[in-house]
């Protein structure tokens, strides 16, 4: 497997490393980091902070000198978890309170989108379909695609919907003091159709749905096993007592994980 821009991307992947680890520990064990923000979205912040310091930064790292050597499957174990930063980030840039590492979650956030572009022109390059054999479980795969779309679409519905009805505001946005939800922007315009699109394109055998099938598994992997971390987080600092969603989270982790093999 040869990838032709393997030293940018080396390069873009090392300040992305360095950057997403020092956010993520002045985060998890600096109190002041969002002292801005409402206590519970402190304390998802810390629990994310936790979660990418000790587990998506060595991911991010391992994936890439593997990835360099030609392995497979860290390539698209790579793409995944560069997709999950800069899904996270967006979230970092737009809705987290301006503080003292305003300037590094912009480039974080530049630096994955770059870095995932080139991703996608390097698997668009290489022949990834062939890598799957002929009895990978396409259909259960993009079913489990669709169901987890419009389970987030009926959530998220369920909150934006009466707002509009009522001329108010989602109780998720103003108990945040937010201009909007940029979670609710990010899966309505972007994540939850790219996985209904990816679904289809995998029961085609289409090329591009066998590139973007991992990386959305990898993402939802580690998006879930990181939501996880968020309730741990608010639950240790007695905000909540609630962990009936984290199992929700795990089950998705579970089956992410067992498709993703």
């Amino acid at each position: 497997m040869e990838i032709k821009n393997i030293n940018i991307i080396t390069i873009l992947t090392v300040i992305l490393a360095i950057a997403l680890a020092v956010v993520s520990y002045f985060g998890a064990f600096i109190p002041s980091t969002y002292e801005r923000d409402a206590a519970s979205m402190a304390a998802q912040g810390a629990g994310q902070d936790v979660f990418d310091l000790f587990f998506v930064t060595p991911l991010l790292v391992i994936s890439l000198m593997l990835m360099r050597k030609g392995n497979r499957i860290a390539f698209l174990i790579f793409g995944g978890t560069v997709f999950y930063i800069l899904y996270s980030f967006f979230i970092y840039a737009f809705g987290v309170h301006f503080n003292n590492f305003f300037l590094l979650y912009c480039l974080i956030l530049g630096a994955s989108l770059y870095t995932f572009i080139l991703f996608i022109i390097e698997a668009n390059r290489l022949d990834v379909k062939s890598w799957f054999q002929d009895k990978l479980p396409v259909r259960s795969i993009a079913t489990y695609f669709v169901v987890v779309a419009l389970m987030f679409y009926l959530l998220w519905f369920k909150d934006i919907i009466p707002a509009i009805l009522n001329n108010s505001i989602p109780e998720s946005v103003s108990k945040y003091n937010l201009l909007v939800n940029p979670v609710h922007v990010l899966d309505i315009s972007f994540l939850l159709p790219g996985l209904i699109i990816t679904a289809v394109l995998l029961i085609k055998k289409h090329r591009v749905g066998y590139i973007l099938t991992p990386v959305f598994l990898v993402f939802t992997l580690l998006l879930a096993m990181a939501l996880i971390a968020m309730v741990v987080m608010v639950n240790i600092r007695g905000i909540s007592e609630d962990s009936s969603v984290a199992v929700v989270f795990a089950v998705l982790a579970v089956i992410s994980a067992l498709f993703l093999i």
